[in-house]
């Protein structure tokens, strides 16, 4: 066999090692671009589901602290509905309810009802003395099975 010195081209041999770093190269990118995919959405979950209990607790804690009655009954077990009533600085009379309607938590203030969470999976509200303590656990759809729990606390204003 002879061989010329001015040969052009690649042997079988690095071919091969150029298509085993190539493959390692593209399988690393490939697991990159999976777990930033997976990462983002499961970050997404959360958020959603972090989201549901903080505007819940801020609607709940906001009327609580206007309010000077409710339907709770002292000491009784927790409840998935509640009643706050309370007399504006004008004199007039408002009410706002919270209940459970399939996921969605729901907000009734003089007759106007809004959602004020979507992916709620329990909501408890029970009284001692003048504090409202609510709970709320918040579950969306997703491919990730997370979840967020809340657990509040709101004085009612004392009847002047």
């Amino acid at each position: 066999m002879s061989h010329r010195s001015g040969q052009k081209g690649m042997t079988l041999v690095e071919v091969m090692i150029a298509s085993a770093i190539t493959a390692v190269i593209a399988g690393g990118l490939s697991v990159a671009i999976f777990m930033t995919v997976n990462v983002s959405g499961r970050g997404n979950d959360e958020a959603s589901a972090m989201h549901d209990v903080q505007t819940a607790s801020y609607w709940i804690s906001h009327d609580t602290q206007m309010a000077s009655t409710t339907d709770l009954v002292e000491a009784a077990e927790a409840v998935d509905s509640v009643v706050l009533e309370w007399t504006g600085c004008y004199g007039n009379s408002h009410t706002s309810t919270y209940s459970l309607s399939g996921t969605e938590l729901q907000r009734d203030y003089d007759g106007a009802t809004t959602t004020v969470a979507q992916y709620v999976s329990l909501v408890e509200f029970y009284i001692s003395g003048n504090v409202l303590t609510f709970r709320i656990e918040s579950n969306p759809p997703g491919r990730w099975n997370v979840s967020q729990d809340m657990t509040g606390n709101a004085c009612l204003r004392p009847n002047t």
